[in-house]
């Protein structure tokens, strides 16, 4: 499921190309290739003499990468509103659900503990990073005034 959704992102451009090269039965294997090998180094770089310990660490590591996005989309959910002319009495339920789910959002965080924290804002803002490096394709503002 995860390699499809890879897939799909680099054909969308926001992956790098090779990530959607398939194989003759349509398997992204370059892809997934590369993805073992990082998740791997991950799991390398939180080994411990236990493995329920390192499990601990991977999952934390997960809550924390997975839950930064959200907390950015609850944030930005009012602007969204706004912008496609939600009714006002639709957006005070939904509002207060993102509040309430913001909330737990950072409890989780903080449960998660500080090395979790600082590992996924580290994966996280190298996410961010390489995503600059992409983003220009995605100015709709410059794409149209390109084609005029």
């Amino acid at each position: 499921m995860w390699n499809r959704s890879i897939m799909s992102s680099a054909i969308e451009g926001y992956f790098p190309k090779f990530f959607g090269k398939v194989i003759k039965n349509g398997t992204p294997i370059i892809g997934m290739v590369i993805i073992t090998v990082l998740q791997s180094l991950l799991a390398l770089m939180t080994i411990s003499p236990s493995l329920s310990k390192q499990f601990t660490i991977l999952v934390n590591l997960a809550v924390v990468t997975n839950i930064i996005p959200y907390i950015l989309s609850m944030g930005a959910l009012k602007t969204m509103q706004i912008q496609e002319k939600v009714p006002t009495r639709g957006r005070r339920f939904t509002n207060t659900v993102a509040v309430i789910a913001a909330i737990y959002s950072l409890y989780a965080l903080y449960t998660a503990g500080s090395i979790a924290l600082v590992g996924g804002s580290i994966v996280t803002f190298a996410g961010w990073t390489l995503y600059g490096f992409v983003s220009h394709r995605f100015d709709v503002n410059k794409s149209l005034s390109d084609v005029n």
